[in-house]
């Protein structure tokens, strides 16, 4: 489970600074094609990176030793359930066609 945080965590750091800089570079209006393409793009990827490594941060922090496939399942199911959610209200929604 430290290996999947550790590795989520880089993830979650590399796609959060590449996209406040991309934020940054379409309200100064600098590679607003590039910056724009890569809003669009790395929303559900930061949003599941986010997800993995809070939950097993989560996990690490309250499985003492070796975590059990209970608390595992209790932590990952609903985030699991939380993130098809928002794939589905980015993808299938109405306001969602471009």
């Amino acid at each position: 489970m430290d290996a999947l945080r550790r590795a989520s965590a880089v993830l979650f750091y590399v796609l959060g600074t590449l996209t406040i800089l991309a934020i940054v570079f379409v309200s100064r209006e600098m590679f607003t094609g590039p910056s724009s393409l890569f809003l669009n793009v790395v929303d559900l990827p930061l949003l599941f990176s986010g997800m993995l490594f809070g939950g097993s941060a989560l996990v690490s922090s309250l499985g003492r030793g070796k975590p059990s496939a209970g608390l595992i399942l209790t932590v990952f199911v609903p985030l699991a359930l939380a993130f098809g959610f928002f794939a589905w209200v980015n993808f299938a929604m109405p306001f969602a066609e471009r």
